[in-house]
């Protein structure tokens, strides 16, 4: 789908004065374009190629819980994939910029789609803060009733009048009955050509039809009806938002059920709750949406505009057991139709840009079709070829991060053109310096590099699918997380970090994370790798002590607008152990900690059970000497540990492994 731009804000954004501040991330803060950036390209990698009727975890956090206990779908790091009819709810987490932390999934929904259209599906993409629980219930095991067609009729995708035709069914074609609409004049059937509604009146009329279920306007595919939560706080960025953003395939429109409201839609609509709670918002970014389609209340809300509805108090009316479902409340309507105000569009923004990235990371259709002509690039991108540079004047409403994309260059990158330390702070008509092409704009992942079979004659580890995958455009100083495709038969990984320009390519860090992990979060600080803007990475998988593949050595700059100033003297160094003091409990020991620490940071690389809390954690000092005690869900081991004093941010190793 083409997203096209909100043009019915054109007069508005007018109006901003000259020199108005450009709304982005509070002052200072670099962690925050770091972070969506890191995102987007993690989901762009991990769920393009998402089939039908399908989730994916995207981004950190993500919780899943299942209509039955599943114990073979794991579904607890990016790219795991999870079946619609087994999901219960999805619960994504809001961003925490400390823990480089910021929820994402994607669901594709087949809703009305016909089956005669394989791949197109509708894409639910969660953001932050928020939640979405199924609310079709599962399918009956009533068996069918056996019907013959008496005259010819239309078999529909939906319910609605506009639901696709999947074909014409022939006088006399036996077909079988499943369900029933609410008002009884459309039965579901199945027939060879699929499965869809027919009128009522063009099959044989017997007494067995009247005792088939009855299923509302969504039809059965899971997840057509749901209700969802958003959470708003949680951060002061306004790239991470918490929402709920819904897209339909280009030229198909589609009925959904959000929270007890029926709207159809030709288009891409973000959906939220206000922070009290107690009001849904309805915003169209492309194409149209109804509200109560067929109705006498029908409502169309234009492309740019949006629309809301007072909530009742919640109540369990989903499949999760608790009371946390709202209905339209009935002392109100819809609103009339409204356009969106500067900031709402500013934080649903992300929204267009992480589903170009579920674009660019799609896989190519299986069926050939005609090459179209090359897609020709945006007039701003196409004016800004790689290696050139343009002067780009900043309008009302953009930011950094938003100019970045535009022209396929980097956050970093234009503040070290134009000499700038504050990516907040840019003001509208102020010139900006762009070295074009730094970023191509799809940063997927990097093809295999050439791997050494597995160790011994059996081959016992898979170098085939192996790859580092994040992250790909950045470090940060302080925590970072490092993501990998896994090396089936590999017992444990190695992370090396490079510092290219200061230590002329060195090594200067190196972990080792016990297999099935396939993700590690490093503390990358100055004492721990040293000064300068250019690093590499790269991770070994291991069969015993023996390399067994290698990745690509990916090579990635340092955000230069937070490089601490070196320090005068020698880092302070202090002694850290730690030891199982009890069953499925381990405790860490520091003692002379540099002066002025206020806090340290614990973390480490485990396997088997699931500490609590989950590394990297930090806790408050003094005392010195302190201890920090942690305890696991079932027997693990932990290794490569490191504790970290703050503000300082002097590291240490935790000796070993242990094994609680």
């Amino acid at each position: 789908m083409t997203i096209r731009r909100i043009v019915t804000l054109a007069v508005f954004l007018g109006v901003i004065g000259v020199f108005s501040v450009v709304m982005a991330q509070p002052a200072g803060d670099a962690a925050c374009p770091a972070l969506v950036e890191l995102a987007l390209s993690q989901v762009g990698n991990s769920c393009g190629d998402l089939g039908r009727n399908s989730a994916c975890y995207g981004f950190n956090q993500v919780e899943a819980t299942f209509v039955d206990v599943v114990d073979t779908v794991p579904f607890d790091r990016p790219a795991d994939r999870a079946e619609l009819n087994a999901l219960q709810s999805l619960q994504t987490s809001p961003a925490d910029l400390g823990l480089n932390q910021w929820g994402i999934a994607v669901l594709n929904i087949q809703a009305d789609i016909p089956d005669t259209l394989p791949g197109q599906a509708v894409t639910f993409l969660l953001m932050g803060d928020t939640e979405v629980e199924n609310a079709v219930p599962p399918p009956s095991d009533q068996p069918p009733v056996t019907v013959i067609t008496q005259e010819a009729a239309e078999l529909r995708a939906g319910q609605g009048s506009e639901s696709g035709i999947l074909t014409t069914i022939p006088a006399g074609t036996v077909v079988n009955a499943i369900a029933l609409s609410e008002d009884g004049e459309l039965i579901r059937v199945i027939a060879d050509v699929g499965t869809g509604w027919l009128p009522s009146d063009a099959l044989n009329d017997i007494p067995a039809l009247d005792d088939l279920p009855i299923l509302s306007r969504t039809g059965q595919a899971p997840m057509q009806s749901f209700f969802f939560r958003t959470r708003a706080g949680g951060t002061d960025c306004v790239q991470t938002p918490s929402l709920l953003a819904v897209r339909s395939p280009e030229n198909l429109k589609v009925e959904l059920t959000a929270n007890g409201a029926t709207f159809r839609l030709g288009s891409l609509v973000v959906m939220n709750m206000s922070p009290e709670g107690d009001t849904m918002n309805m915003m169209v970014l492309d194409g149209e949406m109804v509200m109560n389609p067929d109705t006498p209340d029908e409502m169309p809300v234009p492309e740019g505009m949006m629309t809301s509805h007072c909530m009742d108090e919640p109540q369990d009316l989903g499949m999760d057991g608790a009371a946390n479902d709202q209905m339209p409340g009935e002392d109100c309507d819809w609103e009339e139709p409204r356009d969106m105000t500067v900031t709402e569009t500013d934080e649903i923004q992300i929204a267009m840009a992480a589903l170009e990235r579920l674009d660019e990371g799609a896989a190519p259709e299986a069926t050939p079709t005609p090459a179209p002509e090359e897609t020709p690039l945006s007039p701003d991108s196409a004016a800004c070829e790689t290696g050139t540079t343009i002067v780009h004047t900043v309008s009302a409403g953009e930011n950094l991060f938003r100019i970045a994309q535009r022209y396929r260059t980097s956050v970093n990158d234009i503040l070290r053109a134009n000499g700038l330390t504050d990516p907040s702070r840019i003001l509208v008509g102020q010139q900006l310096t762009i070295l074009c092409g730094v970023d191509t704009g799809a940063p997927s992942v990097p093809p295999a590099p050439p791997s050494s079979p597995g160790p011994g004659p059996s081959g016992a580890v898979d170098c085939a699918p192996f790859r580092a995958t994040s992250p790909l455009d950045g470090l940060n100083y302080g925590l970072n997380t490092f993501y990998w495709d896994a090396a089936p038969g590999a017992t444990a990984y190695r992370l090396n970090i490079y510092n290219i320009d200061e230590r002329g390519g060195a090594l200067v860090a190196s972990y080792n994370i016990a297999a099935p992990q396939t993700s590690f979060t490093a503390d990358l600080n100055v004492q721990t790798v040293g000064y300068g803007f250019s690093f590499a990475w790269e991770v070994l998988a291991l069969s015993g002590d023996q390399t067994a593949c290698t990745s690509a050595r990916l090579s990635i700059p340092r955000a230069p607008i937070t490089q601490p100033q070196a320090p005068a003297g020698p880092a302070t160094v202090f002694t850290v152990n730690w030891a199982c003091t009890g069953l499925y409990t381990f405790q860490v020991d520091f003692s002379g900690m540099p002066a002025g620490t206020t806090s340290v940071t614990i973390n480490f690389a485990f396997s088997g059970g699931t500490p609590s809390p989950f590394p990297p954690a930090s806790f408050t000092v003094p005392p010195d000497p302190g201890s920090a005690s942690f305890s696991t869900f079932g027997p693990a081991s932990m290794g490569s540990g490191t504790v970290t004093a703050n503000p300082s941010g002097t590291t240490v190793p935790l000796p070993g492994v242990i094994s609680c």
